[in-house]
């Protein structure tokens, strides 16, 4: 069973980078004429220009070359692989009275996923992207609790008498945190809002998002491009990038703290308190350089993939962090 929980992870850190390929590749990044595609934020004259935006970029990909050609059948054979792998955990788990819940939530985040991706052949949908993007990670993170959980088991808990533990209720905190900066960066790409800020520290002159946010956060609402392939929005979009922003600054400074005192606690807390500062330095940095260099795909998709494995990496810490024991006189 671990090594099918392992092997299970191991496709899920594959399914969320294809994932994120497809999103970014709908969102405009992927288009041969980028920043064109979907790239500018501007107003049609009339309403009668505007149209669908899956139209839209049905247009722009016959007249260039498909990003997505191989993207989507892998990303297909890899989820059904991993469908059928949950599908036999949930199995062992009842069969050996084990880990029960988090199986189940397993396979009831692969049945919502398959379900959602009858609706995916539009990734311009803000409840699409939100439902995969949201699902994902939830996967990620289920079988990366299950994995560090039964590697735990086999801590010397003896070799950390005496040591105070990281406190749980923080790393909770901050793994919400993470999470919620997760799903403010899919927001982003499901506004078309990826290139709305380009310059730095400011977002065009601007350090606060404006009251037009909770407009960007409206999963409801239909996006339209104009018949030239550009998306049609305003404020919301700088609003939800600005916003993203705050996160990152936030969520990077207290992520550090963590793994600094996982790596003061010493033993293999000191490993996983490292890796995440290593992670979190790294992911921070290509959101700067996915900004200097005009957003090329490869390091958009980097970013969401380093975001996973940041989230994993907390898991860890969470994981191997335990009271610690009393010393005996």
């Amino acid at each position: 069973m671990r090594a099918m929980v392992w092997i299970s992870l191991l496709l899920v850190i594959v399914l969320v980078s294809l994932s994120a390929y497809l999103r970014l590749s709908h969102s405009g990044i992927g288009c041969a004429d980028w920043p064109d595609c979907y790239g500018q934020i501007g107003e049609p004259t009339t309403i009668g220009q505007t149209i669908s935006t899956e139209n839209a970029y049905q247009r722009i990909v016959a007249e260039a070359e498909q990003p997505l050609a191989w993207a989507t059948p892998l990303h297909r054979l890899v989820a059904s692989v991993l469908g059928l792998l949950v599908v036999f955990l949930v199995v062992l788990a009842f069969k050996s009275k084990q880990r029960r819940f988090i199986s189940s939530s397993l396979l009831g985040v692969t049945v919502f996923l398959a379900l959602l991706g009858l609706k995916s052949g539009s990734l311009h949908s803000p409840a699409v992207i939100m439902g995969n993007l949201g699902g994902g990670f939830l996967m990620l993170g289920l079988l990366g609790w299950l994995v560090f959980r039964a590697g735990d088991r086999t801590n010397d808990v003896g070799k950390r008498q005496g040591r105070v533990a990281l406190p749980a209720r923080t790393l909770v905190i901050v793994v919400f945190l993470l999470v919620a900066q997760i799903l403010t960066g899919g927001l982003t790409s499901a506004n078309f809002a990826a290139r709305s800020c380009q310059t730095l520290p400011t977002c065009n002159g601007i350090w606060l998002p404006g009251a037009d946010i909770w407009k960007a956060m409206d999963l409801s609402r239909d996006q339209q491009v104009t018949v030239e392939g550009n998306a049609v929005g305003g404020q919301e979009r700088i609003d939800i990038h600005i916003l993203h922003r705050l996160g990152a600054l936030v969520t990077t400074v207290l992520v550090l703290v963590v793994g600094f005192l996982a790596w003061r606690m010493g033993g293999q807390l000191r490993t996983a308190g490292a890796a995440v500062v290593l992670l979190v330095i790294l992911e921070f940095m290509l959101g700067i350089g996915a900004i200097l260099f005009d957003l090329p795909i490869g390091l958009a998709v980097a970013h969401n993939w380093l975001a996973g494995l940041l989230l994993l990496g907390l898991l860890n810490i969470m994981a191997r962090n335990r009271v610690a024991l009393p010393v005996e006189d």
